[in-house]
C-alpha cells in the first residue's frame, strides 16, 4: 500500500478543524435539560476570540495590551457553538440561574394585568414552561451562568466526545441493517 502524501493529512486536518460537528449532550447539573453543542477546534475558538478581543493602552504601563469583551464573547459562543437545547423551563432555568423564576412569575403577572386576563397561572404552571432556544436567550444564560459558559466551552472543545459520539452513531446504524 502506498503512504499518505503528509500535504493531502495537512488538508485533511485542516479541513476537519473548519467542519461543524454538532451532538447534543445532557448538562449536568440539570435533569432533563440537553444541548445541541458544536464542536469547536482550536482554529474556531482562536477565531471567537478573535471577534471579542479589543486593544486597550494600560495607564500604568502606557502598553498596548488586549482584553476580551465578554459580551462579544458569549455572543461567538452562542452563534457558532451553542445550537439549541431541549427541555429548558422556567423551573429549570432557576437552577442554572437562582432567582429567574422570580423574574418570570413577576413579569408574568405584569403581562396579564396589562392584557385584563382574569385566570392567573399557578407557579406550577410557570415553572413548566418552556423556554425556547434563541441566540438572544443563549448570550443572557452564558453572561449569568459561570458554570454554563464552562461547561459549553470544555464540551466543545473535547474531541473525544465528539470522536465517541461519532463512533456510538455508526455503532447504532450497523446494528440495524
Amino acid at each position: 500500500m502506498k503512504p499518505i502524501n503528509e500535504k493531502d493529512i495537512a488538508t485533511w486536518i485542516t479541513k476537519a478543524g473548519k467542519t461543524e460537528r454538532i451532538a447534543e449532550f445532557q448538562y449536568p447539573y440539570l435533569d432533563g435539560f440537553y444541548v445541541d453543542i458544536a464542536y469547536a477546534s482550536r482554529f474556531q475558538l482562536n477565531q471567537i476570540r478573535q471577534l471579542a478581543a479589543e486593544p486597550y493602552t494600560d495607564r500604568r504601563t502606557r502598553d498596548e495590551k488586549e482584553r476580551y469583551n465578554e459580551d462579544k464573547l458569549n455572543l461567538g459562543y452562542a452563534e457558532r457553538i451553542v445550537k439549541g437545547w431541549r427541555g429548558l423551563t422556567v423551573g429549570t432555568l432557576d437552577g442554572l440561574i437562582p432567582g429567574s423564576f422570580d423574574q418570570a412569575k413577576a413579569q408574568i403577572e405584569e403581562d396579564s394585568k396589562k392584557k385584563s386576563e382574569a385566570k392567573a397561572l399557578s407557579d406550577d404552571d410557570i415553572r413548566d414552561m418552556e423556554v425556547m432556544y434563541s441566540v438572544e436567550t443563549t448570550v443572557a444564560i452564558l453572561s449569568s451562568s459561570v458554570d454554563f459558559v464552562n461547561w459549553i466551552v470544555d464540551t466543545a472543545g473535547d474531541a473525544k466526545r465528539y470522536s465517541s459520539m461519532a463512533a456510538k452513531k455508526k455503532e447504532e446504524y450497523e446494528n440495524l441493517r
